[in-house]
């Protein structure tokens, strides 16, 4: 049980850390859409779910975006920290964030794409 709190700790705090850096110093410095359409990931992101960004909120894609992101950073290193051996890192990161980047991606995907229609996005 010490483990399981251990592990989450860790997860927490780097996901906060991770999370506070990206909002502050990455999402304050696109404040204006002509700055967020030269962002690679969110174009990728409208691109690959067919999303009109004049529709959505942007500031909303962009935290959705940096919680992603955090989430799938912190849990991969938490992961990373308690594995001892160097194979099984290796490949436990590699399908954890192949998973993870998928999944979470897809399901704010559809979200937006969902409540793309609607006036509250």
């Amino acid at each position: 049980m010490e483990e399981f709190y251990k592990f989450g700790y860790d997860f927490l705090l780097i996901f906060l850390v991770i999370l506070i850096i990206y909002i502050v110093f990455i999402n304050k410095k696109k404040k204006n859409y002509s700055k967020l359409k030269k962002n690679d990931e969110v174009k990728l992101f409208l691109l690959r779910y067919n999303l009109d960004i004049k529709k959505l909120n942007y500031k909303k894609v962009l935290n959705t975006i940096a919680v992603i992101n955090s989430f799938i950073i912190a849990f991969t290193s938490t992961l990373i920290i308690n594995i001892d051996k160097f194979i099984w890192k290796v490949i436990i990161c590699f399908i954890v964030i192949f998973v993870l980047t998928y999944s979470l991606y897809e399901i704010a995907g559809r979200y937006f794409k969902k409540m793309e229609g609607k006036k509250n996005v």
